[in-house]
């Protein structure tokens, strides 16, 4: 069984005095409520039987990583035939140092998705923290739409949120500092100007950095839920979507008698978690089936 605890906390930052109820899932263990769904083919799909939308994140895709791209490659297939709007909420890449770093690994992610694009599937990309550099030549390439984040959007009577999820880790003083170097406007202008070699070598020593910040203790990584709240309070939205925390599951959050849902999307290094949403029954997870997935590992 997964371990469940079920934990009241109370918060006060800035104010603001947060009763917070929620279910923490471990991530040794795969999520709780995961709905498994087969896979429709082409002779037994109906254009009604797509969902809606499917979300995910945290990829870290890289040449050196073949089975997390045959996880991909995995998730293109059924994705066509399952799914009108797919998500991509940051950190597609493990790192990115310009759309001039395109080679033919990149180029044959980018005709995956462009694939995907042609197969009436709507592909919106948001920046993450390693790939804050993708821009328009990539997603062109690969038939996407970048999203700002954060970003707003609607399916059936729900606003939803979206975020990469790094905003609110506010504890990790170093990282946030980084996110206002980066993501500020000016950066990627004068950081693009750099040659690509040294851009490539300063975006390899940031990916060796991140690897020492798994010895950080969770606490200091993790979402700070006060806020969370109050940036979801700011858009006037009950229901968060966010990645980067690796951490998949359906958090409530309970607010002065309003409950904040806060959906945390999975990394893909063992069996990615999809958020998915039907117009019918609303959000769920769905486990995506890795059926002979070795025989992608060398696509």
């Amino acid at each position: 069984m997964i371990e469940r605890m079920l934990r009241f906390v109370r918060f006060k930052k800035n104010g603001l005095n947060l009763d917070h109820v929620g279910i923490i899932y471990s991530s040794k263990q795969p999520v709780r409520n995961i709905e498994k769904r087969p896979i429709m083919t082409a002779m037994t799909k109906r254009p009604d039987d797509r969902l809606a939308a499917v979300f995910i994140s945290d990829l870290h895709l890289h040449p050196e990583a073949p089975l997390i791209t045959a996880r991909f490659n995995r998730f293109i297939e059924w994705a066509a035939q399952n799914t009108k709007v797919v998500y991509i909420l940051g950190d597609f890449f493990h790192a990115w140092a310009g759309d001039d770093s395109i080679d033919s690994w990149s180029k044959s992610i980018a005709k995956r998705l462009f694939w995907l694009s042609q197969q009436q599937v709507t592909i919106y990309f948001m920046h993450g923290n390693r790939d804050f550099l993708l821009g328009k030549a990539f997603a062109d390439l690969a038939g996407m739409i970048i999203l700002p984040e954060p970003a707003i959007i609607q399916l059936g009577d729900t606003r939803m949120l979206l975020v990469h999820g790094d905003r609110y880790c506010t504890n990790d003083k170093g990282h946030q500092w980084f996110r206002r170097l980066t993501r500020n406007r000016w950066f990627s202008h004068f950081f693009l100007r750099f040659p690509y070699k040294v851009r490539a070598q300063l975006v390899s020593k940031i990916r060796q950095h991140s690897q020492t910040n798994r010895s950080k203790p969770y606490s200091k990584m993790d979402v700070v839920v006060s806020d969370m709240i109050e940036h979801m309070q700011k858009y006037k939205v009950a229901t968060l979507i966010h990645g980067h925390t690796h951490k998949p599951g359906l958090i409530n959050h309970c607010y002065n008698e309003i409950m904040y849902s806060q959906y945390v999307l999975s990394d893909w290094d063992d069996n990615p978690v999809l958020l998915c949403y039907d117009e019918s029954i609303g959000i769920f997870f769905n486990q995506l089936e890795l059926i002979e997935v070795s025989r992608y590992a060398n696509s």
